[in-house]
């Protein structure tokens, strides 16, 4: 499931981030919480687990705190903005920092990626490796649906972008930084679609 495949039609790949855009909330945040407050003296061995890097570190936790795909908080809008684009032919990717198990079961859950790509316990999937993972994916552009700062580097290397529930200052940078296919405001604020065609 790595792997992408081509793109239908001419709609123009979509690669959509987890944390914060396709869900409410961040996966690796609520592991560790788990993790500690199942028994505290557990901190120091995550503070080890970190000290290899945060992709071994969410590997590790996935492995003794599995995250339940259905106990997640979706962005409803979101989801339905994806099954309309699923119908229209466009390939769609999953492309988290979280772990590629993490991933991989959200995948199968929702049921509209054809692609996933993901932390693999070495490599930290975000930001700039996230733009370098999805620029050799889709060679002919992608568009990219982000939330965070970090996602400017994905967002640069993306035809367009997407914002998500991103904070006013981020939505202003992004649109005047890139071509923005659609804006989806935080949730209690004025939801702005913007559609363009894929």
């Amino acid at each position: 499931m790595q792997d992408a495949p081509p793109a239908t039609e001419a709609l123009t790949p979509l690669a959509v981030d987890l944390d914060g855009t396709l869900i409410h909330g961040d996966v690796f945040t609520a592991a560790m919480l788990r993790f500690v407050s199942a028994n505290p003296l557990r901190a120091p061995i995550l503070l080890f687990w970190l000290a290899h890097g945060r992709a071994y570190a969410k590997a590790r936790l996935e492995q003794i705190t599995p995250t339940d795909p259905t106990a997640l908080r979706y962005d409803a809008r979101v989801l339905a903005w994806l099954r309309e684009e699923r119908a229209r032919g466009r390939t769609i990717a999953l492309a988290t920092a979280a772990d590629q198990v993490t991933a991989r079961a959200v995948a199968a859950h929702v049921g509209l990626f054809d692609a996933v790509f993901a932390s693999d316990g070495k490599i930290n999937m975000k930001s700039r490796r996230k733009a370098e993972r999805l620029t050799a994916a889709f060679p002919d552009g992608f568009v990219y649906a982000g939330n965070e700062t970090a996602d400017l580097k994905v967002w640069a290397a993306a035809k367009r972008a997407v914002v998500v529930n991103a904070p006013a200052y981020l939505a202003a940078a992004a649109a005047r930084r890139f071509d923005v296919e659609r804006v989806f405001e935080p949730e209690g604020a004025r939801f702005a679609p913007r559609p363009r065609s894929g």
